[in-house]
């Protein structure tokens, strides 16, 4: 369950999400400073695990769902608040950063495994940069005041 407290009208050094970059350093395993940033490294390691074992348990989901609920409930308690007739973006936070997880597990998989001019190198990367630049449009779209995160929710993420 989320808490709700007063939230800033504008972002804070202390609520900053990580840069993109930072996010995709910690989604490739390097330690990155916050606490989004250990969470999305963490979401990218059970990405990792659901991968070598098809059969993903139900601890890993249920730790993955926990994981998106913490990202969802840090950002209602630290992003600005928008005004409600603000457009509400399509996904949470929690669960856009778990999507980037699992993307950036296949493309340092693929980086380590597979021909580094393949196809599936270059579909895998691309995907990536584009979760990246959404990622950034969205942190820039919170802290300008043009776009909300819904509220939050439980259960697991859609991130296969």
């Amino acid at each position: 369950m989320l808490v709700q407290r007063a939230r800033p009208r504008k972002l804070s050094e202390d609520s900053a999400l990580p840069s993109p970059s930072a996010l995709l350093c910690a989604l490739g395993g390097q330690h990155v400073q916050g606490p989004v940033s250990r969470w999305a490294r963490e979401l990218t390691e059970l990405h990792r695990r659901r991968r070598e074992d098809a059969r993903e348990s139900v601890g890993t989901r249920r730790r993955r769902a926990e994981l998106v609920e913490r990202i969802d409930t840090w950002a209602a308690l630290h992003l600005p608040c928008a005004d409600p007739a603000v457009r509400v973006h399509h996904e949470s936070l929690g669960e856009m950063i778990d999507r980037m997880a699992a993307v950036a597990e296949d493309a340092f998989h693929l980086l380590m495994h597979d021909d580094p001019g393949g196809e599936r190198m270059h579909a895998a990367w691309t995907r990536l940069a584009e979760l990246e630049i959404a990622y950034a449009d969205l942190v820039r779209a919170i802290g300008d005041g043009r776009r909300r995160l819904p509220p939050g929710r439980t259960g697991a993420s859609g991130a296969q």
